[in-house]
């Protein structure tokens, strides 16, 4: 079925919010007693906040995981100062052949509306979107496929009228489950973990490329 619309995952994606949001789980952790590695802030990159407390930290209590997940998030938006962020390579020529394409285009991203919301004006993209979408609030993170079938139902899209581009194995894998076509860029282009998942899935397409800017034209993955 023809692509109708584009759904875009944010961190990773769009801008490189990686060290950020280290930065800010790092700083917030330590005030619980917990020295937070790198190796295993990235492992659970992609998925939701209360899933990574409750199985890394043992934090059940919804009270205390709200309390915690907001310390991080509000000490990652104060790291979002002006000038720190910039689309990632390739991301401002895909968003402007994808609307020249009457592409619907929406986000969808495990973070809190307002980490959204402040990551869009920061880099200045927000004209290019229909809709923004959080997972903070669905029952289920990535890699269930709940955020991305909520971004289809808002774009009008059926899940095979969908292209998601990611840049985490949770959010590939979402991908995958809700029936979707994908792009992994990124850091996972390279990781076995993404070949072994594409293997599992043989039915369903995943483009894999290292950078959005490898990939001269972006219409080409579209059919």
């Amino acid at each position: 079925m023809t692509i109708r619309a584009i759904l875009w995952d944010l961190d990773g994606t769009l801008a490189d919010t990686t060290a950020l949001h280290y930065q800010a789980w790092r700083k917030t952790m330590q005030r619980y007693g917990v020295d937070l590695t790198y190796e295993s802030f990235i492992k659970d990159y992609g998925r939701n906040n209360a899933e990574i407390l409750a199985e890394h930290f043992g934090i059940h209590a919804v009270a205390t995981i709200q309390q915690v997940a907001d310390e991080k998030e509000s000490a990652f938006r104060s790291l979002i100062t002006p000038g720190v962020l910039q689309p990632l390579p390739g991301a401002l020529a895909w968003l402007h052949c994808f609307r020249s394409l009457g592409m619907i285009q929406v986000i969808g991203s495990s973070g809190p509306m307002a980490n959204i919301a402040a990551v869009v004006h920061a880099l200045g993209v927000g004209d290019f979107f229909f809709g923004l979408v959080s997972g903070v609030h669905l029952p289920e993170g990535k890699p269930e496929p709940t955020i991305f079938l909520r971004c289809a139902a808002l774009a009008g899209a059926a899940p095979d009228e969908c292209l998601v581009i990611e840049d985490s194995l949770h959010g590939i894998e979402a991908a995958m489950r809700a029936g979707m076509t994908s792009v992994a860029v990124g850091r996972i282009a390279a990781q076995p973990a993404l070949q072994d998942l594409i293997q599992k899935n043989p039915g369903l397409r995943c483009i894999v490329t290292p950078s959005l800017a490898s990939i001269d034209d972006p219409k080409s993955i579209l059919t």
